[in-house]
């Protein structure tokens, strides 16, 4: 994977978000969810963020008590098995002006675990049978009401 590579959730199949600290991702189109903690969270909003596979590695070198060489194989990994399962793709046009929040220099790194993306198939064939529809929470549902 190059440095400057740009991936984007594909979300045409995926659907996903970070909810304290944990990713929850499901893919529309099987029913298969998924789920990555800690270190995964973040490389999911990276995504999400269409951030370059470069910048999100310094990301994590930045955060997290690891070398370059460690958190890269790890991090191909994953980004490997989320391209592989169709959740994230490269992204066709990247994000122009896209700032990465500035932080502070943090005085101790982070316990490094490597992000493991974990993949559940126990719900599949429910799913598949009445699968979430994005977008839709947002929809008021009217009620139709016959005189009586």
């Amino acid at each position: 994977m190059n440095l400057s590579d740009h991936l984007e959730v594909n979300a045409e199949r995926a659907a996903g978000d970070v909810i304290d600290g944990e990713a929850i991702i499901i893919n529309l189109e099987t029913g298969v969810y998924y789920s990555m903690q800690g270190i995964g969270g973040d490389v999911w909003s990276m995504i999400a963020a269409q951030r370059s596979f470069g910048s999100m590695l310094d990301a994590i070198v930045a955060t997290y008590d690891v070398t370059a060489d460690e958190a890269r194989r790890d991090l191909e990994g994953v980004v490997g098995q989320l391209l592989d399962e169709g959740l994230v793709r490269f992204a066709s046009e990247t994000r122009t002006g896209v700032s990465v929040p500035h932080q502070e220099q943090q005085r101790e790194k982070k316990l490094y675990a490597a992000p493991q993306l974990q993949i559940y198939r126990d719900m599949q064939d429910l799913l598949a049978l009445d699968p979430p529809s994005p977008g839709l929470n947002g929809v008021v549902w009217k009620r139709s009401i016959e005189p009586a």
